[in-house]
């Protein structure tokens, strides 16, 4: 009951605080907006006044006389006609020379410097600033616009008036200000300084008092309400902020009571509590260290006791429910000491020094100690201990360690080991096996194999690079006789066969280069000579060969070099003529009609000396079909198994093309219709030689 006592009573406080808090936060907000209204109005009342003396004909006809006197009484009889209206200085600027001022800013402590000063703080615009500046009575904040003087009848701007408000202690300022805003005292800061101050020494507080509850950002709702309304100058948020001062007897009074009946509410609470405790102590503390007995037996022995019951019943329901957790804990353990002592892989539990806690029958028996419990003479067993105890250290430091093979007996089993963290706090290392002997026994076999593969790879290639030799140069000489037959050969009909002869000759020997070379670039041994020429001799050698192959089948070779007539490069003549000579072989052998063209440009790097050879293949032959491309380059491999016997070849062309192109660092690609014809594109990089060829 006094709880609930206690508890109302907050709550209503916490309510009425809300309330009172709301208000006060409303009332803030009428306050800063009454400040703001001022202010808008005050500056809003002194701009139409301004804009209007400056378009008057007296301030007009100074800048023709240029008599002081006259402007005087004029600004006088303005000021006495409107005096709440009035500013506290004027003063009038010429091409940036003060020409006139009414007297007053002297009386402020600013001189003719310091009217020069806020003539230049003022700016080009026609809005209100908050300008600082020294005077010979300290530093000055002031209120500064400015307004052009404009001759009516030719619209030149004779000059800038100016009007200021000074905020330092501006006892007219701060006595309008409290009663704009509604407010008991204001302080008037400009950034951090306080400029103006309706503090007086009959207040039940002080400015610096005030000054420190604006600083800690609270408000003190117990004596007073500080109200912060930060001031828009023009049409930017200044400097200037207005700190407005309410008194709150009420809310005082309010939080007095409330205090009171809080603590008259604590001390009825503490003395039901005293009588109530010694209740529950008599019928409570028995039945509760009861279940505390339990719970001490229960968590210490290992054998399993149910709960006895207790006349509570919630003690009663805690230790039943204590009671089923035990014993579902004691199942689940016997549960885990099962899969561990049945388990088909060993497990071994270490302690933090590295020696062995638990071990399993799995475990015991392939390490050789099923038939021998002490451990201390099996040779094994020691070896093992001593191979894992650096790697169950490191686990120990949290480190989660798989595939770790070591070898026991003529076995090998592959250990992972982590960490654990038991219910007293230490760590225990839980490390299990796997019988992997079989997989290494299959990885031995797997590298015998690729040995013999890597040997039999060695002799295919020399066998190929001797019987490539042992055929050439007997093909070499029935190619001689062959030719010299044809020279003799009268008879069309013998020089016919003799041609055969020449054209299977000469294809047998093609395809011998390519086997050898194929052989070499397999098996690592193909090196490229480097050395200066003129990238002319590609072009002729390529037109004086290709073209009349074109014209026996009527179509067109078209060459086009877009490089220099000059140019020199230096790169492996012979590789670049190869894969050029491959790939228009190809392209004549699989065109009937149309054209066979060559393309030839560079990409130069400003940097260096090194480019980018690019090479466009284009022709209008058969084409290859789609699902082909990505094998065309495999070697062997030809577009249709029809196209072999139709066209013939070894299929090793492209093969040899992109394992030169890929030795030279460059890069191919292929882009192919059916129908329409086939186009190769290809990036080589190269040097260019400036002056004389060179060798490498």
């Amino acid at each position: 009951m006094g709880v609930f006592t206690f508890a109302m009573l907050m709550q209503s406080w916490q309510l009425s605080r809300d309330i009172v808090r709301e208000e006060v936060q409303k009332s803030a907000r009428q306050t800063s907006a009454l400040v703001v209204n001022f202010f808008n109005y005050r500056l809003a009342s002194l701009q139409i006044l301004q804009d209007s003396n400056a378009k008057s004909d007296a301030v007009e006809s100074f800048f023709q006389t240029f008599d002081a006197r006259l402007l005087d009484y004029f600004f006088l009889r303005e000021d006495n006609l409107q005096p709440s209206h009035a500013p506290d200085f004027r003063f009038i600027t010429r091409s940036d020379d003060i020409v006139w001022d009414d007297g007053n800013a002297l009386f402020y402590g600013l001189e003719q410097s310091s009217l020069a000063t806020l003539n230049v703080a003022a700016g080009k615009t026609n809005n209100w600033k908050t300008v600082a500046t020294g005077s010979q009575l300290g530093e000055r904040h002031i209120l500064l616009r400015r307004t052009p003087i404009v001759d009516r009848s030719s619209g030149e701007v004779l000059g800038q008036l100016f009007v200021g408000v000074i905020l330092d202690d501006n006892a007219g300022l701060l006595t309008s200000l409290l009663r704009g805003s509604n407010s008991d005292d204001v302080i008037l800061k400009y950034g951090d300084a306080v400029i103006a101050s309706s503090i007086s020494s009959d207040d039940s507080y002080t400015q610096a008092s005030v000054v420190s509850v604006i600083k800690s950002g609270e408000v003190d709702l117990n004596k007073i309400l500080v109200t912060e309304t930060p001031l828009s100058i023009g049409s930017q948020l200044s400097k200037l902020t207005v700190y407005s001062i309410q008194r709150n007897p009420g809310i005082l009074a309010l939080r007095n009571s409330y205090l009171f009946w809080i603590f008259l509410s604590f001390v009825v609470i503490t003395i039901t509590s005293v009588i109530t405790r010694r209740w529950l102590n008599s019928r409570v503390t028995k039945e509760l260290a009861k279940l505390m007995v339990y719970t001490r037996i229960a968590g210490n022995t290992q054998k399993f006791e149910h709960f006895s019951g207790s006349t509570i019943h919630e003690f009663n329901h805690i230790g039943k429910t204590l009671s089923n957790t035990f014993e579902r804990l004691s199942e689940q353990e016997k549960l885990f000491q099962d899969l561990f002592n049945f388990s088909l892989s060993p497990i071994i539990v270490w302690t933090e020094n590295s020696t062995i806690l638990q071990i399993n029958p799995a475990a015991r028996k392939a390490l050789g100690l099923e038939r021998n419990a002490d451990s201390s003479d099996a040779q094994p067993f020691l070896q093992f201990v001593d191979e894992m105890k650096v790697q169950v250290d490191k686990a120990n430091h949290g480190v989660t360690i798989t595939g770790i093979d070591v070898p026991i007996n003529d076995m090998v089993y592959r250990w992972n080991l982590s960490s654990i963290q038991t219910r007293k706090d230490k760590k225990l290392v839980l490390s299990q096996g796997l019988d992997i002997t079989k997989l290494v026994e299959a990885e031995k076999q797997s590298e015998k194999a690729r040995e013999e593969a890597e040997r039999a790879a060695v002799a295919r290639t020399e066998f190929l690079a001797k019987m490539s030799h042992e055929i050439r140069t007997p093909l070499n000489g029935i190619l001689g006789i062959s030719q010299l037959l044809k020279k003799e050969a009268k008879q069309t009909r013998y020089r016919e066969q003799i041609d055969v002869l020449c054209n299977s000759g000469e294809h047998l020997l093609a395809v011998l280069n390519d086997i050898l070379d194929f052989s070499k670039i397999e098996n690592g041994s193909f090196k490229l000579e480097k050395h200066s020429f003129s990238f002319k001799e590609i072009v002729t050698a390529l037109d004086g060969i290709y073209r009349p192959l074109c014209d026996e089948k009527s179509i067109t070779l078209k060459i086009d070099n877009q490089l220099p007539i000059e140019t020199v490069l230096f790169t492996d003549q012979v590789r670049l003529n190869q894969i050029l000579f491959n790939l228009l072989s190809n392209a004549i052998k699989f065109t009937h009609l149309g054209h066979v063209k060559v393309s030839f440009s560079m990409i130069r790097h400003h940097s260096d000396e090194t480019a980018q050879l690019l090479i466009d293949v284009e022709d209008t032959g058969i084409g290859i079909r789609q699902d082909q491309l990505a094998q065309i380059f495999d070697p062997f491999v030809q577009s249709e198994s029809t196209t072999t016997r139709e066209y013939g070849g070894s299929g090793l062309g492209l093969a040899i093309v992109r394992n030169l192109v890929t030795i030279l660092d460059g890069d191919i690609s292929l882009t192919s219709e059916v129908g329409v014809g086939t186009q190769f594109k290809l990036t080589l990089p190269v040097e260019i030689v400036e002056g004389t060829l060179r060798s490498p």
